[in-house]
């Protein structure tokens, strides 16, 4: 049985390096995971001939990912966004920029095993922030912050094109469970891959 989806947790991100083995800096943990909405940009264009639809294609764009989390640390913030640290606190400039690197996390399935999801290349926006007066009841106020996700020009598959995402299954067959053990301390590549 495949498991229905029930979970979420275990939010890193790896910013892209070059001059290391992997291509990625040793992942960090964002915050404490809520929900991820993960929203694919497609086009499509259909081809009429001889008074008809005769042809179709589509292609795939960016990904847009928007994470709520419980929190978003200072120094979080700072290296989601490219933020220099002072003092403890973060300083917001102009000329700033965030770095692009890896997404990954888990969520959790109904038959006990966990689903992974790493995307390779993308970058994370300044998030909304809401502040609320204290009332007579607790309300929680947690942060969203969005990503835009793209295919990777260093992570290829066997054909030479660049890689979006790999999903992994814990509990399909062929799946490693050597790099589901790895996946949050180091970004783990498609086998297929091709070396430089």
């Amino acid at each position: 049985m495949a498991g229905v989806l029930t979970g979420l947790k275990d939010l890193f991100f790896a910013p892209i390096k070059e001059g290391v083995e992997n291509g990625y800096e040793k992942p960090f943990r964002i915050g404490k995971a809520m929900e991820a909405k993960v929203s694919p940009k497609t086009s499509s264009a259909i081809l009429f001939a001889d008074d008809g639809a005769a042809e179709s294609t589509s292609a795939e764009g960016e990904t847009e990912i928007e994470l709520g989390i419980d929190a978003l640390a200072n120094d979080v913030y700072a290296k989601l966004l490219g933020k220099q640290v002072v003092g403890g606190g973060v300083i917001d400039a102009v000329g700033d920029t965030a770095p692009n690197g890896a997404l990954m996390f888990r969520s959790k399935k109904s038959n006990g095993k966990y689903k992974y999801i790493v995307y390779y290349k993308g970058n994370f926006q300044l998030p909304e922030e809401e502040y609320k007066t204290q009332g007579e009841s607790v309300e929680y106020n947690t942060p969203k912050i969005k990503g835009v996700f793209v295919h990777s020009d260093t992570v290829l598959n066997a054909k030479g094109n660049g890689v979006k995402r790999w999903i992994q299954d814990e509990d399909d067959e062929g799946v490693d469970p050597a790099v589901l053990a790895k996946w949050f301390t180091e970004v783990q590549l498609p086998t297929a891959t091709p070396t430089p």
